[in-house]
């Protein structure tokens, strides 16, 4: 790992470490906290530069086969176009099947009939438009901290934002390394709420998350809630570092008490939510440390790996 790497990953996670440090230390400021540090453009413009860099030349040279881009693409391209069982069209045939409830509005219907040659993609998150090299895909790139002029600077989590980012509008959402960002679980659930507004009938929302020591697979619990608000999972592949889920928009967003939402919430949290600050006094918290043997380089190339 060069210098560089190393020098541009630990700018990012400090990023990360310090909302979470905050987070966690006043959990009932959670808004606050995130409107000051989406407002803090210094930090997220250095922030966006470093994840750039780290993309364009350390991870890209550092690949091999199926990366989390190639992977968004073939599994859009597969959906809209392609004949295999996670075709749309396959999908609505089985759906009618098998009796699967799916709400189609008459807009929708038409365009799946006549295939969606372009599908409208939202990508959320982008940092510098990765997806605008794909001719075949209409993309909207949008994150907090653009690193590239064509990137809209959107919060997701302040919900659609017409006419630019409308309900009911985009084929496609990719959350691409995005929903950990995010510093607590009920944000997570929030985005994925407003990606299910925003997308069209039957649209797909792409889910691209990094492994390491203390993640695991969280397939089980993830795809255990967005099913409970209404998207149904096309296909889960695990790649180098990366788990990778895709998932259609089945059914229209049901109405929900703020307990439901909470429970919901939970099966979106991570380990990283509830991290020690290595400031914290471990003797005064009476927890007792065990060593974890891990192989650091496997890890060292994601940006989130201060676990």
């Amino acid at each position: 790992m060069s210098s560089e790497h190393v020098i541009l990953a630990n700018s990012i996670k400090k990023v990360h470490q310090q909302l979470r440090r905050d987070v966690n230390q006043t959990p009932e400021a959670i808004e606050s906290i995130w409107n000051a540090h989406v407002s803090n453009i210094d930090t997220l413009n250095n922030y966006a530069q470093s994840m750039r860099q780290l993309a364009e030349h350390h991870w890209a040279e550092k690949s091999h086969g199926q990366t989390r881009l190639t992977w968004c693409y073939e599994t859009i391209k597969n959906y809209f176009h392609g004949d295999e069982i996670s075709g749309l069209q396959r999908k609505c045939a089985r759906d009618q099947r098998k009796q699967i409830k799916t709400d189609i509005c008459s807009n929708c219907q038409i365009k799946i009939q006549q295939r969606i040659d372009k599908p409208r993609v939202l990508d959320v998150g982008s940092c510098y438009n990765a997806f605008s090299s794909f001719n075949d895909l209409e993309t909207i790139a949008i994150d907090i901290a653009p690193a590239d002029e064509s990137v809209h600077r959107i919060d997701i989590l302040r919900g659609p934002q017409p006419p630019l980012i409308s309900i009911h509008s985009f084929d496609t959402i990719i959350f691409s390394l995005v929903l950990d960002y995010l510093p607590t679980c009920h944000q997570r659930l929030s985005a994925c709420r407003i990606a299910h507004e925003l997308l069209t009938c039957l649209g797909l929302l792409l889910i691209v998350e990094p492994d390491s020591s203390l993640r695991g697979n969280r397939q089980k619990s993830w795809r255990q809630a967005l099913e409970q608000i209404g998207f149904g999972l096309v296909s889960y592949v695990k790649v180098m570092n990366l788990h990778c889920m895709a998932f259609r928009k089945l059914i229209t967003l049901p109405i929900m008490t703020e307990n439901d939402l909470e429970q919901i919430s939970q099966l979106f949290n991570i380990p990283q939510d509830t991290i020690i600050d290595d400031d914290d006094d471990d003797e005064s918290l009476n927890i007792e440390q065990k060593p974890i043997v891990i192989d650091q380089e496997l890890f060292n190339e994601l940006p989130f790996s201060f676990d």
